[in-house]
């Protein structure tokens, strides 16, 4: 099955149907994807710009942004080995006052048994806590 690595501003426009066209586009390929046709490759740096994006941008919560990003990468046709990574990032950023890539890189550190350093004073607060 052919696998698809999709840009940000696909996945944005597919949460929030704000663009008559691009969002049309955007749920075409997510369809593709549900009916098995095609697979779709979310890459940890396309997800830190969306999330960054309707964070910032949006303004959406991170309660809300967390499970509209939760219900995607739980789908069997999107593809990413680090799935389970991404979704501890989530839940610490949905849980912390941290921003989401201080997340990224404080659970990436965790899991491959590395010491963080980091001059982000609530980033280092917590790896020193854990």
């Amino acid at each position: 099955m052919k696998t698809s690595v999709i840009d940000a501003n696909i996945i944005i426009r597919f949460l929030l149907h704000d663009h008559p066209s691009l969002s049309s586009l955007a749920k075409s390929i997510f369809l593709k994807a549900e009916q098995g046709k095609i697979k779709l490759y979310f890459d940890e740096v396309v997800i830190a710009e969306v999330v960054w994006t309707l964070s910032s941008c949006y303004k959406i919560k991170k309660a809300d942004l967390v499970d509209r990003m939760e219900k995607l990468l739980s789908q069997d046709w999107v593809v990413n080995s680090k799935k389970n990574i991404i979704h501890k990032a989530l839940l610490l950023y949905a849980s912390s006052n941290l921003d989401y890539i201080d997340c990224w890189v404080y659970i990436v550190s965790k899991s491959q048994g590395m010491t963080l350093k980091t001059f982000d004073k609530k980033l280092k607060k917590l790896s020193l806590t854990t």
